[in-house]
């Protein structure tokens, strides 16, 4: 049996993306091996946290509470898990947050992709219970990628531009080519597929051009993310003019292209 780094478990609805307000359960895997500058998760970088904490179905993954009754406020509770915990104690948890509207288990992070072992000994118990698999990964590793996506009905890739300095200038190409592989690797084995890019002020038109030349004739969700800026850099959150541009340029070359927002951040949860 499989022990793993978690650094927290809820559940919550789906804010990013193609399959934005399906409720989920989520499990953030611990590290990552990228630097986004515009990372919403960075508490979970550390790749192994003492604990894990599990907020249970009554908490909805609130993350605001100023706008809710005593009434509501008063049934949140969370249990706290020393880490590292196996697969078993895992899918226990799960179950315990399950309720008739989850859509699936989503594999996030963090990366997941940096704990393979234990991710494709969870995602092959859930498949068992006939809970579906989701993944959101960075695609840091098309290898790792691959060695689990067998037990995934939903793959969410992200593909990172040069200046999200999600790596060094160096090793982007590396990366890319990664990314790219997942996404190959994911639509073979027919995976519905989401790609998103994450775009900001000055995001160029060139860029996401190069970018859905690379994935024209894939059958995939592609998704522009506009960036929610941090409260420090207002700036970098693209216009609205900006988004219809970078959308019609994708359209030329991709057949399902959507602008989606982080919808979890306009609904105060996690």
């Amino acid at each position: 049996m499989k022990s793993g780094y978690i650094t927290e478990m809820f559940s919550s609805f789906q804010g990013e993306g193609a399959y934005t307000g399906r409720r989920q359960i989520f499990i953030r895997f611990s590290g990552c091996p990228l630097s986004c500058f515009y990372c919403d998760t960075s508490y979970a970088r550390d790749s192994r946290p003492e604990f894990c904490t599990v907020l249970d179905e009554t908490d909805f993954g609130v993350r605001n509470t100023a706008n809710l009754s005593f009434e509501d406020t008063s049934l949140f509770k969370q249990r706290v898990i020393e880490n590292p915990m196996t697969s078993q104690l895992v899918i226990e948890l799960v179950e315990t947050l399950k309720t008739p509207d989850v859509h699936s288990i989503c594999y996030t992070g963090g990366e997941p992709l940096l704990s393979t072992a234990f991710v494709k000994e969870i995602a092959q118990e859930a498949k068992s219970r006939h809970i579906k698999n989701f993944i959101e990964t960075s695609g840091c590793s098309a290898s790792a990628f691959a060695s689990l996506a067998e037990y995934f009905e939903f793959a969410a890739i992200d593909i990172k531009l040069r200046h999200h300095r999600a790596v060094d200038d160096s090793n982007y190409e590396r990366l890319y080519e990664n990314e790219l592989g997942c996404v190959k690797n994911s639509v073979d084995r027919g995976i519905d597929t989401i790609v998103k890019v994450v775009v900001l002020k000055g995001t160029s038109a060139d860029e996401i051009e190069a970018v859905c030349r690379d994935l024209s004739g894939f059958d995939l969700k592609f998704v522009l993310q506009p960036v929610s800026a941090p409260r420090n850099l207002p700036e970098v959150a693209p216009s609205i003019t900006e988004l219809f541009t970078l959308s019609e340029v994708a359209g030329r070359f991709l057949q399902d292209v959507m602008v989606i927002p982080q919808v979890h951040k306009f609904m105060g949860i996690l």
